[in-house]
């Protein structure tokens, strides 16, 4: 039996400026480590930039919940592992098993922190 993906927890995260400081002025990079604040479901890798929409979202209490309905597919699903107060990601096929995929969010935070994902039948 083969584990379900999950996205690390925390990503290190190493980040410059595009050009040199203003006059005056220094730039640091803080080296943290960026927790994981959501996931985006792809059709096709994350640089052929076809995020997908959610299908569904509703709210239960303080939790937000946001279903993808996914079409049989030809070519892979792909996942996106998102970070807060970064443009980094990590991406990985799903695969085309996957019809459905529901993320929950803790809608008390803002902006509101994935607590969980899954799809059926199940990525691998």
């Amino acid at each position: 039996m083969s584990t379900p993906l999950q996205c690390p927890a925390r990503l290190p995260v190493s980040q410059t400026i595009d050009s040199p400081a203003p006059n005056g002025w220094r730039s640091y990079d803080s080296q943290q480590a960026h927790p994981l604040i959501s996931v985006s479901f792809w059709s096709g890798p994350p640089d052929q930039l076809t995020m997908l929409a959610p299908s569904s979202g509703v709210k239960q209490r303080d939790t937000l919940i946001n279903t993808w309905a996914l079409a049989a597919a030809e070519t892979d699903y792909w996942i996106s592992c998102n970070y807060f107060d970064t443009a980094a990601i990590i991406a990985r096929p799903l695969g085309t098993a996957a019809r459905t995929c529901t993320v929950r969010y803790d809608a008390k935070r803002t902006p509101p922190k994935m607590i969980n994902w899954y799809c059926t039948p199940p990525a691998r």
